[in-house]
């Protein structure tokens, strides 16, 4: 019986920015959101040559369009113009596509990535998820939370995504070298514990090292029966370390604790990912079509 594996895109940001687009850090600034106002048709060319890869599924360019990094330049009143717009700029990349193409809406952290001590209470995480979503539910056809370096944050999400019509998917983020470990200082196990009370349609992980997808991917089959899997960065984890509790300098971490690798080395963890029973697999940070288009040339042969 043949085997049905869902492929994902890959990067954005680091994408736009290897296409010529200035995207500030994501630390102080609307990081690829900047792109939409300044470089509209690249945004759209990256979803296209994503397609172009094998793509089922590409993920609207709105991770950066939240209440608080709108905030840092005074681009608050622009939340649902530029979520519209990252939408629409995917719809117009699918229109030419020959087979069919999901457009997924991102809820992502609502403050810097991977920065658990700055998760805002439960209230207010409901709230703002709750404006985003009445730009994205009537627009999109998959909402994906991702990124949640917290249980607190991704609990948040989920309660606001209730009322949303369309299937919605739950991915974490790992510290950047530790082991099953989100940058709350929860573990993987504990995370998906909190939420075991929410109803999802698929549970993954992004943002880490490909051998730290590879540990989690063991993980999330043995935590769920829904479909799972993962994108990853392209790099290995060559030293893990035994800290514990929330970090709040997660970003050392992530970069001192890694090594970079390539198309073919990617390819290999990919495979080590399926081979674990994951069918939804992707890309994240610094991943590029090439990285899309040699996963699709491997799943097409399963």
């Amino acid at each position: 019986m043949e085997r049905k594996i869902t492929l994902l895109d890959g990067a954005m940001g680091t994408e736009l920015r290897n296409r010529g687009c200035t995207i500030p850090s994501h630390l102080d600034s609307i990081w690829s959101a900047q792109a939409l106002i300044d470089h509209p048709d690249i945004v759209r060319r990256v979803h296209e040559d994503y397609i172009a890869a094998g793509a089922d599924i590409i993920i609207a360019n709105n991770y950066a369009v939240t209440q608080d990094l709108l905030a840092r330049v005074d681009r608050r009143h622009q939340l649902q113009e530029l979520t519209n717009l990252a939408v629409e700029l995917a719809i117009q990349a699918r229109k030419p596509a020959a087979r069919p193409v999901k457009i997924a809406g991102s809820l992502p952290p609502l403050n810097t990535s991977y920065r658990a001590d700055l998760v805002g209470e439960h209230a207010t995480i409901v709230r703002k998820y709750a404006e985003i979503l009445e730009v994205l539910g009537p627009i999109t056809d998959l909402i994906i939370i991702e990124s949640m370096a917290s249980s607190r944050e991704a609990i948040g999400a989920l309660e606001a995504c209730k009322v949303v019509e369309q299937e919605v998917w739950i991915s974490f983020t790992l510290h950047g070298n530790r082991k099953n470990t989100l940058p709350s200082g929860e573990s993987l196990t504990e995370a998906i514990e909190a939420i075991s009370t929410f109803e999802y349609g698929a549970m993954l992980i992004n943002c880490c090292a490909t051998n730290q997808l590879s540990e989690a991917i063991k993980v999330l089959a043995d935590a769920t029966s829904l479909p799972f899997g993962g994108y990853a960065n392209p790099e290995r984890i060559h030293t893990y370390s035994n800290m514990e509790g929330i970090d709040t300098d997660p970003e050392d971490a992530r970069k001192s604790g890694a090594d970079p690798i390539g198309v073919p080395e990617y390819l290999t963890d990919v495979e080590q990912w399926i081979d674990l029973g994951a069918n939804i697999i992707g890309g994240c940070c610094r991943t590029r079509p090439d990285h899309i288009r040699g996963i699709r040339n491997y799943i097409d042969t399963l």
